[in-house]
């Protein structure tokens, strides 16, 4: 209930008023009303043609709606199917709101105050929240027919639209018998009939094409210079209307965007003058955009600088003409201006997508450029964001082509080369080498290489490639090499410096030393020979302080056709007992789980008791039959798990046994965390009856299953099986994919989630592992680290397991002194007693 305060209005206001009412009384629009629940005040605005409007201000009433979700038509879609027409009739509807009677137990809340009385509205009203969704429904119900083929409506604007003079007569009767039929009213005076250009949308459109409209063009020309921010706000809001018909509008619009920031000072300088008056000057001759037509190819220029990224897509009608459909152009973000030039570009491509939408999936687009792009974003082995954009591109048929010759000074308008530095341009025999600058490196647990390929214009492309098999040092600085020719390969470098602080595989390829080892040897004889010198290797030598540092160049031609392919994840399922829980039915109490490492996947069976024969038994149906044979199985030190039995199962499948601890169950954290998931989500499916939550389990392994997880972003289910499953929640709101019949269809979308399957789990990969350093990281922060060497004498913390029966509170909080015997890596000691006996573990 809501009763705001009475607005005072000056006498001729009242009048205004008090005709208005009595124009709503007499129309049956409105009605008086005694004791409502609901009151609203009243607005006058001044109307376009002089007169005044009376409005209701409803923001209560607003609030307190639920938002009507019924899709807008896009405007520039409307736009273009209207243009390029040779007849348009512009209709407007009579109070075409008022044209909708509002349901009778809802006229109350529409009450609003006057200085002569209360009144509710009888039909739908200015002002509220979803009467623009609800007149958009009743506009599509009404011309649905003849939408897209002779009209065209957004909300209350509506256009006939046919090519020929006859066409148009018979659309226009078309139209009125609909508007006949269900009684829809139009306004004379704002309707026009008949012509070949005409304002729509805030756009003039003709049968040449769309022009910016001259009200705009004229207020922004009669605009003088802003004095503080918020007239320099308005400006701005006023030139980003415009900024489809300007080419790299957000550069031009730069020095406004800086000046933002000091208004108020001096913060409208010479720069923002001087980009205002380029802008005028732009808007006094603006461009004529075409319109596709159905199925025409469309092309597309790219363009990058240090803080913008644009493009503009256009049409060829002829060998000889160009002409524009669309300027796109948005800022960067502070972390995307530390991007490379190519990924700039492929960004560019990407982000223009996602606004053209629907010209990407209406028609071919071609891609004008000298990068390569087609080879970086087709890449096998591509990672990070370039990965997430190439398979956000693919679903478009986007083809690339070098640059064509500009055909028309609004063409070049738009800059189609990188921004570069002015002594960039100056030639050198240097700048038409690149530069390519290799690493590899081996560890116990893992190998990795990592590249940094330079253009001759100063541009970088990095890599860090994990390998998925064990390597040596100099086995990694091979495939360092092999990856970086791999790439520049892709890009179709022809010269080439390659920069490796391996002495000994430099002077191999040079076929200085000989390579003894025969796994050495076979990375010279897979390709004989491995690269061919394109001018005289020179090799350099750095002394740092007393460290001698070898550092190597070579010139290679890359000429390297064989691919490296890594194998899959590691197969590792970490397994706890869950329990005791209430008592189920057959006595149930206890929870077996497993979960898989990598995609999180959680198998999990009820039993009364579980014996090692039960989890062999768990082990053999539900992973091995399954997934396959695993690698490692995490288990703590429980009989069921540290059985003889259970071991020579897994000595015969040479699957390896992996035990946590009591006193550090940390190292099995994964199934920690699954534990105390399925127990929150038991909880939450179960009132009274504890002891159905077996019949529960079913439901929330299935939820786990399909859920995203924040390591790996995606779902187990998707991670596992290379696709999304099909939800019930899909079978109720059908989808594309429930509603694929064919067969055909249905096997070509399973076939193309496969081909990605792999590089979707690369990408969790490397998400998972960003995840695991970042908390590391924050936990790490409150970590003192602590290292002892060997022969030191430490005492070990008291936990339950080893506590002294019957001291009570005067247990021991340390005991023993023992000895370090042996340190690893991850900060584990083995310890033993001061008479030499090792410590088993605990």
């Amino acid at each position: 209930m809501t009763h705001p305060t009475e607005e005072c209005f000056h006498s001729d206001r009242q009048k205004i008023i008090r005709i208005e009412i009595d124009k709503l009384l007499e129309a049956g629009f409105i009605r008086e009303i005694d004791y409502p629940d609901w009151l609203a005040n009243v607005v006058v605005v001044p109307k376009k043609e002089g007169k005044w409007r009376v409005c209701v201000d409803y923001t209560n009433l607003n609030n307190a709606c639920p938002k009507d979700s019924f899709p807008l038509p896009r405007i520039d879609q409307i736009v273009d199917s209207t243009a390029g027409q040779g007849m348009l009739s512009f209709l407007d509807a009579f109070s075409g709101y008022h044209q909708i009677p509002m349901s009778p137990v809802d006229e109350e809340k529409t009450t609003f105050i006057t200085p002569h009385g209360l009144y509710c509205y009888k039909v739908m009203p200015f002002r509220l929240k979803n009467v623009g969704a609800t007149y958009q429904r009743l506009m599509t119900k009404i011309f649905k027919p003849l939408i897209g083929h002779m009209v065209e409506v957004y909300i209350d604007d509506i256009v006939v639209k046919s090519k020929t003079q006859d066409e148009h007569l018979l659309h226009l009767q078309e139209v009125f018998h609909l508007l006949r039929k269900y009684g829809m009213k139009l306004n004379p005076s704002k309707c026009t009939f008949g012509v070949s250009a005409g304002k729509f949308l805030g756009f003039m459109v003709s049968q040449r094409g769309i022009e910016v409209s001259p009200d705009q063009v004229k207020a922004v020309i009669e605009t003088p210079p802003p004095r503080n921010k918020k007239e320099l706000q308005r400006l701005i809001g006023k030139l980003v209307a415009l900024g489809r018909f300007i080419a790299r509008f957000t550069d031009e619009l730069r020095p406004f965007f800086l000046a933002i920031r000091k208004a108020g000072t001096n913060g409208w300088t010479n720069n923002c003058q001087n980009a205002f008056e380029k802008i005028k000057h732009c808007l006094m001759q603006p461009p004529i955009l075409s319109n596709p037509i159905p199925k025409e190819k469309l092309y597309m220029y790219l363009a990058v600088s240090e803080w913008t990224i644009s493009a503009i897509l256009f049409r060829c009608p002829s060998p000889k003409e160009q002409k524009p459909i669309y300027y796109v152009s948005r800022a960067l973000a502070d972390v995307e201006t530390r991007y490379s030039k190519m990924e700039l570009t492929a960004l560019a491509l990407r982000s223009t997508a996602q606004k053209l939408r629907p010209y990407f999936q209406a028609h071919p687009v071609i891609v004008l450029t000298d990068q390569p792009l087609l080879n970086i974003l087709h890449k096998p082995d591509l990672i990070g964001r370039m990965l997430q954009w190439a398979i956000e591109l693919s679903e478009f048929g986007i083809e690339f082509q070098p640059r064509l010759s500009m055909k028309g000074q609004v063409m070049a308008d738009f800059m189609l080369e990188y921004s570069r530095k002015p002594s960039q341009h100056q030639e050198s025999s240097e700048k038409e080498w690149w530069t390519l600058r290799v690493d590899g490196a081996s560890r116990s647990s893992r190998s990795g290489v990592g590249l940094l390929l330079q253009s001759p214009t100063g541009e970088h492309l990095e890599q860090a490639i994990r390998l998925g098999f064990p390597t040596s040092n100099n086995e990694a600085e091979y495939e360092a090499i092999l990856f970086g020719l791999d790439l520049a390969l892709a890009l179709s470098v022809s010269k080439l410096r390659v920069y490796s602080d391996s002495q000994l595989v430099v002077r191999h390829v040079q076929k200085e030393y000989e390579a003894k080892d025969a796994r050495m040897a076979r990375y010279l004889t897979k390709k004989p020979p491995l690269a061919t010198p394109l001018r005289q290797a020179k090799q350099t030598i750095k002394n740092e302080r007393t460290t001698s540092q070898n550092t190597s160049e070579q010139v290679f031609c890359p000429k390297i056709s064989n691919k490296h392919t890594r194998p899959g994840y590691k197969l590792s399922w970490g397994m706890d007992i869950v329990g005791p829980l209430p008592a189920a039915p057959a006595q149930k109490k206890f929870l077996l789980v497993a979960t898989d490492y990598f995609s999180k996947w959680v198998e999990a069976e009820a039993y009364a008791s579980i014996k090692d024969k039960d989890v062999t038994k768990f082990v053999w149906k539900n992973i091995i039959c399954r997934f396959g044979i695993p690698q490692t199985i995490i288990a703590d030190n429980g009989p069921q798990f540290d059985s003889i039995a259970f071991r020579n199962f897994c000595s015969e499948l040479n699957i390896q046994n992996s035990y946590s601890t009591p006193r550090y169950p940390q190292s099995n954290g994964q199934t920690e965390a699954t534990n105390k998931m399925l127990i929150i989500a038991l909880k939450k499916r179960l009132e009274q009856a504890k002891g159905k939550w077996v019949e529960e389990l079913p439901g929330v392994l299935w939820a786990y299953r399909t859920t995203p997880g924040r390591p790996t972003g995606n779902t187990p289910f998707a991670l596992t099986y290379g696709m999304d499953a099909v939800i019930p929640t899909e079978i109720g709101l059908p989808t594309i994919r429930t509603e694929a019949v064919k067969q055909d269809d249905a096997n070509t979308e399973i076939g193309r989630n496969l081909d990605w399957a792999d590089e979707v789990r690369e990408s969790a990969t490397i998400r998972m592992t960003n995840y695991q350093q970042r908390a590391s990281a924050h936990y790490n922060r409150k970590v003192r680290p602590r290292s002892f060497k060997n022969g030191t004498l430490v005492l070990r913390k008291v936990f339950e397991n080893t506590a002294e029966t019957g001291a009570g509170k005067f247990q021991a909080n340390w005991e023993e002194p023992y000895i370090v015997s042996k340190s690893s890596e991850s900060g584990a000691y083995h310890l033993q007693k001061l008479d030499g006996t090792p410590l088993l573990r605990p």
